[in-house]
């Protein structure tokens, strides 16, 4: 069995699994779900379990083809794992899995309907945005020539290079019609925040410390924006339901990628001027909470 550096490990060899070359990905299109193994593996037999909801519905048994397509039906999808399986010619074994449970955003009145069905794994540390039927504008803006590899710097950070790019969640395993994985922020959105202090103030609300740091930060992110606008680099959807106050790097992240293609340039009624309107809003609602 292979490494990752390429060596090779007998069978009588201790080997850490997560030490073999062998690296499982999935994606979720039109009611397919595809996935396949990377490997340089030689003489490899690769094998793939499904289950949905907790229950085993589809397989795949050993073969040469590192690559299966699974068809879903229409029901509803609240956890998916995938368990990938790799055997070499001296039937050395070895298998890994994918999970992931069904997210649900809070609400936001602004939008009419969410374009993506949101996927996080068990270990709250990457989301998955699975796009849905009802977003064809990203699809096609995504085929023009030269978009997907400008949608794909956007994920990776690559993109700007202001100081907005800061304050971009970080983004991978981008698809041809927009779904992608990132980073799963822990934190505050922003429209929720203002929501609870000027609707619900006597709901369980951050503490005033955290509050402050809220404050702090949102100036640190108009300065930012003013950097980019600057720069000529000013683009996105900075509305406060795509802003997540992040608890462990004490920064604002906009969460909404895709928004980076969609908002360039930026429409009058989300210009930088909106956006401090925004901001300034929540700055107000707390310092009169």
């Amino acid at each position: 069995m292979r490494d990752k550096i390429g060596e090779i490990h007998s069978k009588r060899t201790s080997l850490n699994q997560s030490d073999i070359d062998f690296i499982p990905s999935f994606n979720i299109r039109k009611n397919k779900l595809n996935c396949s193994i990377k490997t340089s593996q030689k003489k490899s037999e690769f094998a793939f379990y499904l289950y949905l909801n907790d229950e085993k519905v589809r397989q795949k048994w050993y073969s040469e083809n590192n690559k299966v397509e699974f068809k879903i039906e229409k029901t509803p999808i609240e956890k998916f794992e995938i368990i990938f399986f790799i055997r070499d010619s001296e039937s050395n074994l070895v298998s890994r899995s994918i999970k992931y449970d069904k997210f649900e955003p809070e609400e936001n009145t602004i939008k009419s309907k969410n374009q993506y069905n949101f996927f996080t794994s068990p270990d709250k540390k990457t989301i998955y945005k699975s796009i849905n039927s009802s977003n064809n504008e990203l699809l096609e803006l995504l085929e023009k020539p030269g978009k997907m590899k400008r949608f794909s710097k956007i994920l990776k950070g690559k993109q700007f290079s202001s100081q907005i790019s800061n304050h971009i969640v970080k983004g991978f395993d981008e698809e041809p019609n927009g779904s992608y994985k990132s980073n799963y922020i822990e934190g505050y959105r922003l429209d929720l925040l203002c929501l609870l202090m000027s609707k619900y103030p006597s709901f369980n609300l951050p503490s005033k410390l955290e509050m402050n740091k809220v404050m702090q930060q949102s100036e640190v992110l108009l300065n930012a924006l003013e950097d980019a606008k600057s720069s000529g680099e000013l683009c996105g959807d900075w509305a406060l339901h795509n802003l997540i106050y992040s608890i462990d790097k004490d920064i604002i992240y906009n969460i909404d990628l895709e928004g980076f293609m969609t908002y360039d340039p930026l429409p009058k009624w989300a210009n930088l001027e909106k956006i401090v309107s925004w901001i300034e809003k929540l700055k107000h609602i707390y310092s009169n909470s």
